[in-house]
């Protein structure tokens, strides 16, 4: 067997700061492994991470002083991390979940008023054609459609951003994080 070993490309999110407790939201009360990590942090990760390709593997690179080396461990600081991103990813998934269970009600009542309004309309058009009556019928139909709108938004194009944000969590929440005192 050969010895070879053959290194992947990893990107690096290189991360400067002068004390952890700035990686973190100060105003949150929760212990340190379940504080949600400081806003500029978080989109700092995750606009470093969605920039590049999902298929390349990603490090988080934190650079500090060396008086921080002793302040809370490395161990500590990546549990809180990960367990960070493995809360955002429940969400996303809650998220999914209530947009597909919106669209089902939406479509739901998306076909009641389109039914309704092409019933309408086909009533309406048992009458007398005038001028009046053929904008109103005209109206229903454009309307039951337009209706329709939001349920096929839902199913088809809203769900995409919340799986992109869940597996970008997923894959935050997983990954290697390493120190380097300066």
């Amino acid at each position: 067997m050969s010895g070879e070993i053959v290194s992947e490309k990893v990107n690096l999110i290189e991360i400067n700061i002068k004390k952890i407790s700035q990686l973190f939201n100060s105003l949150d009360p929760s212990p340190f492994l379940d504080k949600d990590l400081d806003d500029d942090a978080f989109e700092y990760i995750v606009s470093s991470v969605s920039e590049h390709s999902s298929k390349r593997k990603h490090k988080i690179l934190i650079h500090l002083p060396k008086n921080q080396r002793t302040k809370i461990s490395e161990l500590e600081i990546k549990r809180a991390v990960h367990n960070f991103f493995e809360y955002k990813t429940d969400l996303a998934n809650k998220k999914i979940q209530r947009n597909f269970k919106e669209a089902e009600f939406s479509l739901v009542v998306g076909f009641v008023f389109l039914f309704a309004c092409l019933g309408f309309r086909d009533y309406l058009l048992t009458f007398h054609n005038s001028p009046i009556l053929e904008i109103l019928t005209e109206g229903l139909l454009v309307g039951s459609w337009v209706a329709m709108w939001k349920p096929i938004s839902n199913i088809l194009y809203d769900w995409w951003p919340l799986y992109q944000d869940r597996n970008i969590y997923m894959n935050i929440a997983n990954m290697d994080i390493e120190f380097r005192y300066t």
